[in-house]
């Protein structure tokens, strides 16, 4: 089962590579981790889906709640949980396809940010499913490349 947690830790060399060597030896498979700074230039977060049983990631965070640089850490199991990625994904164009390519930008809210002669890079955030369901959209037109952040989270509104 997919879980999402939030890790404030200390914004310093190595501590992605402590978090992720924690869930590594508990077994737990990381479906997704993005982390950057937050308001406080010398922090960062990480937003970190994992797919494990729920007991299982109960040890993994006692684990790392016990590391010197995680100062705080989230389970959003039970909480209301705003979440987005980005998508950015570039597709192959012929002429005739171009109008479907943007309605289907349009179906989904997401951005054309460059255009050439035989592709198209557009731009989505968006939860997970929106971003799924684009991606599919998209297949048949030939995707060339995408990237996409993995989620993004905070705790819903107070």
């Amino acid at each position: 089962m997919k879980q999402t947690l939030s890790c404030l830790v200390n914004n310093k060399p190595g501590v992605l590579a402590e978090i992720s060597e924690a869930f590594a030896r508990m077994g737990i498979n990381i479906y997704s981790l993005a982390a950057g700074e937050v308001e406080e230039e010398d922090k960062s977060r990480m937003t970190i889906v994992v797919d494990a049983d729920k007991e299982v990631v109960r040890k993994a965070e006692e684990k790392l709640k016990q590391l010197d640089d995680v100062i705080e850490l989230q389970d959003f199991e039970n909480e209301e949980l705003i979440a987005m990625e980005l998508l950015l994904i570039k597709v192959r164009i012929k002429n005739a396809q171009i109008p479907q390519i943007l309605q289907i930008a349009e179906l989904f809210n997401a951005q054309v940010i460059a255009v050439s002669d035989t592709s198209m890079v557009l731009t989505l955030a968006s939860e997970e499913k929106r971003v799924n369901g684009m991606i599919k959209m998209l297949k048949p037109m030939g995707i060339i490349e995408m990237s996409r952040s993995g989620k993004l989270a905070v705790s819903g509104v107070d």
